[in-house]
C-alpha cells in the first residue's frame, strides 16, 4: 500500500529513481489501478479537457484523482446548476466548479416544450417518436413489442402510448438541461469532456463504453473502474461521499421517475425539504400518478 505523500513523492520528476523504484515496490492491486489511470491521463493534454463535474460519486472520484492524486491545475472543473440537485450536491458544485453553468431553458419550460421522463430513457424515447407521429418498423415493433425480446415497451407504457392515454413524455429533460449547456461551453472553449462513467453501472453502458475515448473525442477513464475497487479507494484515501449516497445509490435530478425500479424516487421523495418536494412533485406529477407514486406518503 502507498500513501497519497508517496504517491506526490514517485509523481515528482525530481525523485530518484530508486527512490521511486522502493515506493513502487509496496504498491498492491489498489495501487495498480490508480497507476493505470494515471497513465491513461498521461494520454491527453490537461490544457484540452475540462472535468464535467457533477458532484456525484464517480465524477467526484475524477476530482480527487485529478487535485489530489495528479496535483493537476490545468484540467477545468465545470459543473451545471440544473435546478434539479439535491443542495448537498449543488453545494459541492458551487465549492468545487472552476465555472458553474446555467441551461437556457428552466425545469417547466422544458416540460411544456418537450415532456417529462416517465419509464426509462429507452422506452421514453420511443414513445416520443411515437406522440410526434413516427411509425416506422423500429418505433413500432419497440411500441408494441413485435419482432422484439428486449428494446420494448413494458405492457403499461404501451396499452397507455396506443390508447393515447398517456401525458407529453419525453427523455429529453437531462440532455437539455445538462449535455446541450456542456456542449455549449466545449465550443467556446475548444474543450473536450472528461467523464465519469463506468460500465459496471448498466448493461447498456457496459456495451457504449469499451475504452477510454469515445467516438467524439470525451475521455472516460473510468470505463472499466469496478464498484468493489472504487470503494476501496474511497475508504482508503477517505474520499468525502456525500450523505445521500447513504439513502439512495445513484444522484440526478432529485425525484426523477428513471429511479423508480430501484426505489431510489420513493426514497429521494423522503429526504426532500418542503419546498423541493412540493416543486419535483409539480413537475412530475402526471409521471407520478402513471407510476403509482404517492406523493403524500411517507417514505424512509
Amino acid at each position: 500500500m502507498i500513501t497519497l505523500e508517496e504517491i506526490h513523492i514517485i509523481n515528482n520528476p525530481n525523485t530518484d529513481i530508486d527512490v521511486c523504484m522502493e515506493l513502487i515496490n509496496k504498491a498492491d492491486y489498489i495501487d495498480d489501478y490508480l497507476f493505470r489511470l494515471k497513465e491513461r491521463f498521461e494520454k491527453i493534454n490537461p490544457k484540452e479537457y475540462y472535468l464535467s463535474y457533477s458532484g456525484g460519486k464517480d465524477s467526484h472520484f475524477l476530482y480527487w484523482f485529478i487535485k489530489e492524486y495528479l496535483q493537476d491545475t490545468d484540467i477545468k472543473i465545470i459543473g451545471v446548476n440544473t435546478y434539479m440537485e439535491h443542495h448537498e450536491i449543488l453545494k459541492r458544485i458551487n465549492e468545487n466548479c472552476d465555472v458553474v453553468l446555467y441551461p437556457k431553458l428552466k425545469p417547466m419550460e422544458i416540460k411544456e416544450k418537450y415532456g417529462i421522463p416517465c419509464f426509462s430513457k429507452f422506452q421514453d424515447e420511443m414513445i416520443e417518436r411515437y406522440q410526434k407521429g413516427s411509425r416506422t418498423k423500429n418505433t413500432l415493433d419497440a411500441i408494441t413489442g413485435e419482432n422484439r425480446i428486449t428494446f420494448k415497451l413494458n405492457k403499461k407504457a404501451r396499452e397507455l402510448t396506443l390508447n393515447n392515454e398517456l401525458h407529453k413524455v419525453s427523455n429529453k429533460c437531462c440532455k437539455v438541461i445538462k449535455k446541450d449547456t456542456l456542449k455549449e461551453y466545449q465550443k467556446t472553449s475548444n474543450r473536450k469532456a472528461i467523464l465519469g462513467v463506468k460500465g459496471a453501472e448498466s448493461k447498456l453502458r457496459k456495451a457504449q463504453y469499451t475504452n477510454c475515448f469515445t467516438k467524439t473525442g470525451s475521455f472516460t477513464p473510468l470505463w472499466d473502474l469496478t464498484n468493489d475497487i472504487q470503494e476501496e479507494i474511497i475508504k482508503r484515501y477517505n474520499i468525502e461521499v456525500p450523505d445521500v449516497y447513504k439513502y439512495i445509490e445513484r444522484t440526478g435530478c432529485m425525484g426523477c421517475p428513471y429511479g423508480n425500479r430501484s426505489g431510489n424516487t420513493k426514497k429521494e421523495l423522503g429526504l426532500l425539504k418542503e419546498n423541493q418536494k412540493k416543486f419535483i412533485s409539480n413537475y412530475f406529477k402526471e409521471s407520478y400518478e402513471v407510476l403509482g407514486i404517492d406523493i403524500n406518503e411517507e417514505y424512509k
